[in-house]
């Protein structure tokens, strides 16, 4: 089982001396300003757990309830990008090709969770300028198939084997599978395993035939209507479980887009690059899905190994909160360990054992169920995300990958935080995760000066009641205080 980079506890001697220091001299008023952050949003101690480590030193400033397990939301998401960041290394690429073998085609997947993502796609350009989408990245493999002089082939195979087949959590809730966050997870992702509606008014009818990526074989019912003395305007798109048998339901005004998970992608993107390949005289004799008695396919490559770099894969999983790549990761984690098709098992172990190794002593509490903290079964402490992150060295080249993948405030997912105070901080810096499910609120990350000094936090909020404002608030509120305490000049009666 691999093995981390254990905490750098400093000797005796430099931690006394750092006993007078500002930072830890001001740790006793640090933690009643944070207890009383918590009060004044109106939640009980119990309910909170709050702990700030001084990387440095590794002395804790604030413990509230800091050794409790919680349930982490997406905080867990540093788990599992901070230990893909050291384990697999900022060298690492994600790798989608396409090759002969024979009379037939192979697509063979490594789980790449980027793989025609339609963000970054839309930041891409093709050989004329134009952004690409779905239909012209696919096509660059068509028209190496072409180029190559094939006109029919037995068979196209999609090896998604670097991963299993299980591509939901038991423990996410079933009714919200049909959301993006809930995407499906598996060795051949494409366009993030979603599927784009784009429902407009036509002459007292609504025509959805414009989806993203162009399925056109697929079942689509059309039950909306367009009635315009109704103000309110509503979509749902319904498939039964195990299908990709959609039901548009709704009033449609305006255009609009929609976005629903689909299932079975490699099943799926083999019938649609199939689909793509007759249109240009290419017959597919049949699709199908890699099996156990298959070797690991050879053959040429066709058109251009698609290849992602780990950092880009960390900004989404983190800045964008994404937790289709947040389980891409943890899977492929699985998959470079064992040498088999990654899972939430192996994957999970990969992940607790490294975690393990970084803290002074093992968190029995510690329960990683899923990579992106989409299930209620995780459970970290506010103790272990806060020495985990202290753990990262800013000069180690894969740490500070991990590093510069949470956003500061006013970008990803804290787009809208710290827009009081936090913002522009000059010699200062915030990064931090958020995380948020039901009745818990969580927020993780440093505040860090220019020179080098880091102050690492985590607060997680599980509470009986859904309270999220009041526990953002209160988020603001203890990390503007470690603003004010890392750099008393900065002190103001905002920050308190």
């Amino acid at each position: 089982m691999p093995t981390s980079r254990h905490f750098r506890f400093p000797p005796l001697a430099i931690l006394a001396a750092t006993l007078l220091g500002g930072l830890s001299t001001a740790s006793g008023s640090l933690q009643g300003d944070a207890e009383l952050a918590v009060r004044r949003a109106g939640f009980e101690l119990e309910d909170v757990s709050v702990c700030v480590i001084d990387a440095e030193t590794g002395r804790r400033l604030v413990d509230i309830n800091a050794s409790t397990p919680r349930v982490p939301a997406s905080n867990m998401k540093l788990l599992t990008s901070g230990v893909a960041a050291r384990l697999l290394g900022s060298d690492f690429r994600f790798r989608t090709r396409l090759l002969r073998d024979g009379d037939r085609l192979v697509v063979v997947g490594d789980g790449d969770p980027a793989f025609g993502d339609p963000v970054l796609l839309a930041r891409m350009q093709d050989a004329q300028g134009r952004p690409l989408d779905p239909e012209s990245l696919v096509d660059l493999w068509v028209d190496a198939v072409v180029a190559a002089d094939i006109d029919h082939v037995d068979e196209l195979v999609i090896d998604d084997r670097i991963f299993d087949r299980e591509f939901t959590h038991a423990s996410w809730p079933r009714e919200q599978l049909i959301n993006w966050y809930c995407a499906e997870v598996s060795g051949l992702n494409f366009h993030t395993n979603t599927l784009y509606f784009n429902p407009k008014p036509a002459r007292g009818t609504v025509d959805i035939s414009r989806i993203s990526p162009a399925y056109d074989f697929l079942e689509i019912k059309n039950q909306l209507t367009n009635n315009t003395q109704r103000s309110k305007q509503s979509f749902a798109a319904i498939r039964p479980d195990g299908t990709n048998r959609f039901t548009c339901r709704g009033n449609i005004t305006s255009s609009m887009k929609y976005e629903a998970t689909v299932h079975d992608m490699p099943t799926l993107f083999g019938r649609y690059l199939a689909h793509r390949l007759a249109k240009r005289g290419v017959r597919v004799g049949r699709v199908r899905l890699a099996n156990a008695g298959d070797p690991d396919f050879q053959g040429q490559t066709l058109g251009p190994v698609v290849m992602t770099p780990l950092a880009q894969v960390l900004e989404r999983c983190n800045s964008k909160s994404h937790n289709l790549y947040a389980e891409a990761i943890l899977k492929r984690l699985g998959a470079h360990y064992t040498r088999s098709s990654g899972g939430w098992d192996n994957g999970g172990t990969v992940i607790r054992h490294a975690v393990q190794d970084a803290l002074p002593r093992p968190d029995a509490s510690l329960h990683v169920a899923d990579g992106s903290g989409m299930s209620r079964e995780n459970r970290l402490s506010a103790a272990t995300l806060a020495t985990w992150l202290a753990d990262m060295d800013p000069d180690d080249a894969d740490d500070q990958m991990f590093i510069e993948s949470l956003p500061e405030p006013g970008e990803g997912t804290l787009r809208k935080r710290f827009t009081t105070r936090g913002r522009n901080l000059e010699g200062i810096s915030i990064k931090a995760k958020s995380g948020y499910l039901n009745r818990i609120c969580t927020l993780s990350g440093y505040v860090m000066t220019d020179d080098g000094r880091r102050l690492c936090f985590s607060i997680l909020v599980n509470s009986p009641t859904n309270r999220p404002r009041e526990a953002k608030a209160m988020h603001e509120r203890i990390v503007l205080q470690l603003v004010d305490r890392i750099d008393p000049s900065r002190i103001t009666s905002a920050g308190g």
